[in-house]
């Protein structure tokens, strides 16, 4: 995969490629934009054309001993070139024909449109439901299945013969031999589910215990006073600390509103030593079936930082050393806590009460945590669809296809039967002699359940390919968690342009209490996108259909992996799966088909702008930064991307520079040191209710309780330095524009 790579970056084409692309792709050569594109010059593209040598190798005539009269010289000469004419005004009106099939005057065709049309019009949710039964049914009947190799062959089979297994070996935090337990100081053990340890386990319910753990946590014994810190906000730990001393106690955490990873840092700082977390029964949406199941959450954070860097090398040259933290940490249920502590059960009518620990109620428990370090082999999927004309730009598609399950789960089936069925509504097209502009790159992931292992590995190994490279990621993680609305998370870059495929792909909804509307948010976004947007700053974006409009309760879905039985799973509602993919689908081709990148530099400038002004702490000079960047990029807009977007005017040379502008412009809003489980893009935010920065917003009162605003200080300088290079960048675009202006005049 790594000579693939390569090979698309440093674009060295053989002259069997050629002949074999021109044969195949004649049809969709885009002669108005080629000198931009071509990646060598004009003159020696032609040469390595076979017909260069065909229709040229006998431009001059041949010398011979018998022609010395000038006259027939000047007459054959006339005569060749006249009839030469001929033929390349035949050539080339074919040609011009051909290319309309791509574009028209640096606009999608109507027959590339009705092309594009059509892949998308092929996904159906028979083909999905075909996918997905072929999944879930090998994998429960044949104990040797090996999801990856499933997984490429099916897409070999449908045309996509590019396409590897890249193996990696990777420090994961497996489940004990023996379940973790909680025991209170009278001796009562019990498992996380609020079985006692000597009652006899049935066998389903010996995996689901076992599978019940926080991988990465601290591992052994420890004890502690249990005390209640709710969401372990800030005004929360304040409460509790004023109240008592919490050195070594054991925190009572509820999961959600801030990052698991941010808020064990607070508890250790504070002198916590283990946390019980559990989700309050009031967070769960209406709809859901998952009230009160076990769940295990990873510690290595899928928002930042990646603690260990395994390699694929062989050995036992590794340190193996599987704890993220010093914390104790347990994921248990509500039911067991109603054993450990005497709850007060108030029933109020139409309402839940959230569950709270009563203030005399502070017993002594111990933790015994026993999962088990282990390096495991993991395998990615990668397939390339090779681009016609920018092969060396990458729309990189990604669903993971493993969880804690092991391959005997259909928790994975739904994201690769979408992914299975586009790749084979775009392989019908490639059959028949299409391809898009730029190269995407499918990817199925292993090890997402433990902080997106594999697609880590996989974009660290190719990271100096993949800075220059990579234009877009569009994902594919946990598309249906309901049939209540579409929820859609993305940069503000691609905002607009989902808000137009919206549009585009419509719903037909069977019931009238599903499908309730959408919503667009930049939200931080889960699953495998984590590198993409927090290391190599490209745009994202991923739909799902959920249970619920608005998340009363952030970052809980998004951290707790439950463990379900086969007989709870979603009912898989295949119109939900046909709509994702076209969707999915859409914003595919969109990005990959279009001449200019459809991404919205302004909608990014006006996003920083509110989120500065929503800041009551900004200080002027940071607003007027912000407005400043607004304007810069305003003119931007104007003076450069509408006239690349007019077919007059467009400039093949400047559409490739704007491209290139567009693809990096995320970058700028990188910052080095984020708070934990915080995104380091500072575009994408905590929630959909948060009006800042989430980063400045979450340090401001974290001083409440540091008293130190040194914290503070430290983020307004990366807000202000990423605003700062933004300005800079997009200044320095327009002068780029008028130098190359000044000089073409």
């Amino acid at each position: 995969m790594e000579t693939e790579l390569q090979e698309l970056e440093i674009e060295q084409y053989q002259a069997n490629d050629h002949t074999h692309d021109h044969q195949e792709n004649h049809l969709h050569s885009r002669t108005s934009i080629q000198p931009s594109i071509s990646p060598k010059g004009r003159f020696q593209r032609l040469q390595e054309e076979p017909e260069y040598f065909s229709h040229y190798a006998n431009r001059e005539p041949k010398n011979s001993s018998q022609h010395f009269c000038t006259f027939i010289k000047i007459f054959c000469t006339f005569l060749f070139t006249f009839f030469l004419g001929i033929l390349i005004g035949y050539i080339s009106k074919k040609d011009s024909r051909a290319s309309g099939c791509f574009v028209e005057n640096g606009h999608v065709s109507t027959n590339e449109t009705e092309i594009l049309r059509d892949i998308i019009k092929n996904i159906s949710k028979e083909n999905i439901e075909k996918h997905y039964r072929y999944f879930t049914q090998r994998s429960v009947n044949n104990e040797n299945f090996d999801t990856a190799k499933e997984i490429a062959l099916l897409w070999t089979s449908m045309g996509l013969k590019d396409t590897q297994p890249v193996n990696y070996s990777a420090l994961l935090d497996l489940p004990g031999s023996s379940p973790n337990t909680i025991t209170m100081k009278n001796g009562q053990c019990y498992y996380p589910n609020g079985q006692q340890c000597d009652e006899q386990i049935k066998s389903h319910q010996s995996q689901e215990i076992l599978l019940s753990y926080a991988a990465y946590s601290a591992k052994g014994t420890v004890e502690g006073e249990i005390t209640d810190v709710q969401y372990g906000t800030v005004e929360d730990l304040q409460r509790v600390t004023q109240a008592s001393n919490v050195t070594n106690n054991i925190a009572l955490l509820k999961l959600g509103m801030l990052p698991l990873s941010y808020k064990l840092s607070i508890l250790k700082d504070i002198g916590f030593r283990g946390a019980l977390i559990y989700i309050d029964p009031c967070d769960f949406p209406k709809t859901s079936y998952l009230n009160d199941n076990l769940f295990m959450v990873s510690l290595k954070s899928r928002m930042g930082s990646y603690p260990f860097d395994a390699t694929k090398k062989s050995g036992n040259s590794w340190t193996v050393n599987g704890d993220f933290t010093s914390m104790f940490v347990q994921p248990v249920t509500v039911s067991l806590l109603n054993k450990l502590f005497s709850i007060p059960q108030i029933a109020v009518p139409d309402k839940c009460t959230p569950f709270v620990l009563p203030e005399k109620e502070h017993g002594t428990v111990s933790l015994n945590i026993q999962s088990l370090p282990m390096y495991k082999n993991i395998t990615n999927i990668i397939g390339l669809l090779r681009g016609a004309l920018l092969p060396d730009r990458y729309i990189i598609l990604g669903t993971p296809h493993s969880n804690i399950y092991g391959d005997n789960s259909q928790e994975w089936a739904s994201g690769s039967a979408i992914m299975a069925t586009i790749i084979e509504s775009l392989m019908s097209k490639v059959k028949e002699g299409w391809r898009p502009i730029r190269t995407i790159v499918f990817c199925s992931w292993d090890g997402s359940t433990y902080g997106n292992t594999g697609s880590y590995k996989w974009a660290e190994e190719f990271r100096r390919i993949l800075e220059t490279n990579a234009v877009a990621y569009v994902g594919l993680h946990n598309p249906i968690n309901g049939n209540i609305s579409l929820h859609s998370i993305a940069s503000p870059s691609l905002q607009q342009l989902i808000s137009d495929s919206i549009k585009k792909v419509q719903l037909t909804c069977p019931e009238k209490d599903f499908c309730l509307g959408s919503n667009v948010t930049a939200t931080q976004m889960p699953g495998d996108a984590n590198y993409f947007v927090n290391h190599l700053g490209i745009p994202a974006v991923q739909f799902s259909m959920e249970d619920y409009k608005i998340s009363q309760v952030p970052n809980i879905f998004s951290e707790a992996v439950f463990i379900k039985k086969d007989s709870q799973q979603v009912i898989p509602f295949f119109y939900l799966h046909e709509y994702i993919a076209k969707l999915t689908l859409e914003m595919v081709l969109q990005i990959t088909s279009e001449p200019l990148l459809p991404f919205n530099a302004l909608d990014v400038a006006l996003e920083i702008q509110k989120n500065i002004e929503g800041d009551v702490l900004s200080m002027k000079f940071l607003k007027e930064k912000a407005r400043n960047l607004r304007e810069t990029v305003q003119l931007f807009q104007s003076s450069e991307m509408r006239p690349a977007n007019d077919p007059v005017e467009r400039d093949p040379t400047r559409v490739r520079m704007l491209n290139d502008i567009l693809q990096n412009m995320e970058k700028n809003f990188l910052i080095e040191n984020p708070l934990p489980g915080f995104f380091r893009n500072i575009l994408y935010r905590m929630d959909q209710k948060t009006t800042q920065f989430s980063t400045l917003e979450e340090t401001e009162n974290y001083t409440k309780l540091s008293k130190s605003n040194e914290t503070l200080l430290e983020a307004l300088g990366m807000v202000l330095n990423c605003i700062n290079s933004a300005q800079l960048y997009f200044s320095e675009s327009l002068y780029l524009f008028e130098d190359g202006s000044d000089r073409n005049a």
